[in-house]
């Protein structure tokens, strides 16, 4: 039997599901907590960059698609084995 598959369309709406979840959650909040401006001024410091809020932008820029592709993964192949299960019952 062939394996079923999940449709395109619901796989890109998964994709920018996860990716706008992913990025509302690691962007800072409007009004910068004491707590998040001090997270990123040290992540900063830390990698040696002078302008945070061009830090903040590329860090957005690079975490978002990898945690992104990485749960997209895992949440498809859950899918498809709920799909295969659903059609074995």
């Amino acid at each position: 039997m062939e394996a079923r598959r999940v449709p395109t369309g619901f796989r890109l709406m998964i994709f920018i599901f996860i990716f706008l979840l992913t990025f509302l959650l690691l962007r800072p909040s409007t009004p910068v907590t004491d707590a998040e401006y001090s997270f990123w001024n040290k992540m900063a410091d830390y990698f040696g960059e002078l302008d945070v809020e061009g830090f903040v932008g590329l860090a957005l820029l690079i975490t978002c698609p990898i945690f992104t592709i990485i749960v997209y993964q895992m949440v498809i192949r859950l899918a498809e084995k709920l799909i295969k299960m659903s059609v074995i019952d």
